[in-house]
């Protein structure tokens, strides 16, 4: 089956890199405006795959995406670790002096902002960095964006500077979901991630990560979250070693509903390589 992956953005997208890092550049991408029309292109078959940034080094985790993760009826079957290089585009002929302003989405501007800060160029918000190289084709010759490599080829801009964000160990987590139907056979499972909410009483929480520990089960996340229709009431968002499939994690899971209201398996699915 020939795959065709979701993502939220336009062509040059870090997204679409991640696609193509993940399944090769055979797979086809296809490009949607917000998420939430990710999550809808899978459900409605128009896609076999999404995938969705979930956390980065830096600026840390997307909520939106922990939200529909939760609301919607999806299978992660794996993640993708996704080295974040931002570059300086501007328009052809155009040298680094000349630039004045720079275009980008929030956390691409702030991830570069020392870069900024020392050639005093002001940042503007776009709303994501494969639009801002898009939309430079509209400004002055003082203008420039930040964006990935693949987008200076793509809109045929120049590079005028390289791996121009702070930290070079920049990184973002990506998710691949399916419909849960569609789980692949053969799926090797080695690492799962779930979202529960406690019960209300004291050391609910604890209990439930004491039934983890105690079935030998590291954990290499926890998150919560707000739940936005009950003030002051959160859920949790786990990532841990081992599959459900695994008797140990089972057991753990099954132990864990003495303590929870509710529980949710997100996914299982191999490690991802950085």
């Amino acid at each position: 089956m020939k795959v065709k992956a979701a993502y939220q953005g336009i062509r040059g997208a870090y997204s679409e890199d991640a696609i193509y890092k993940h399944f090769g550049k055979d797979a086809e991408s296809v490009g949607y405006e917000t998420f939430e029309d990710v999550f809808d292109s899978v459900k409605k078959c128009k896609a076999t795959h999404g995938i969705i940034p979930f956390e980065n080094s830096i600026a840390g985790n997307i909520a939106a995406n922990y939200d529909l993760l939760l609301k919607e009826d999806v299978f992660v079957t794996a993640e993708v670790f996704l080295k974040v290089r931002h570059f300086l585009l501007g328009h052809k002929g155009s040298g680094l002096k000349e630039i004045k302003s720079v275009y980008s989405h929030s956390q691409a501007l702030e991830q570069c902002r020392d870069f900024l800060r020392k050639h005093k160029i002001k940042a503007i918000q776009e709303y994501d960095t494969a639009g801002a190289a898009l939309l430079l084709g509209k400004r002055g010759k003082e203008a420039a964006a930040i964006a990935s490599e693949h987008c200076a080829e793509i809109y045929k801009l120049d590079i005028l500077a390289k791996d121009i964000q702070s930290s070079m160990s920049n990184t973002t987590r990506f998710l691949v979901f399916v419909k849960k139907e569609n789980i692949p056979e053969g799926l090797k499972k080695e690492k799962t991630s779930i979202v529960f909410k406690t019960k209300h009483y004291p050391n609910a929480l604890v209990n439930c990560l004491q039934r983890l520990g105690k079935n030998g089960i590291n954990l290499t996340k926890l998150e919560s979250r707000p739940i936005p229709e009950n003030p002051w009431e959160y859920m949790f968002f786990v990532d841990f070693e081992g599959g459900i499939d695994n008797e140990n994690v089972k057991l753990a899971l099954s132990e864990m509903e003495a303590s929870a209201t509710f529980i949710k398996v997100i996914g299982s699915y191999p490690k991802g390589r950085d």
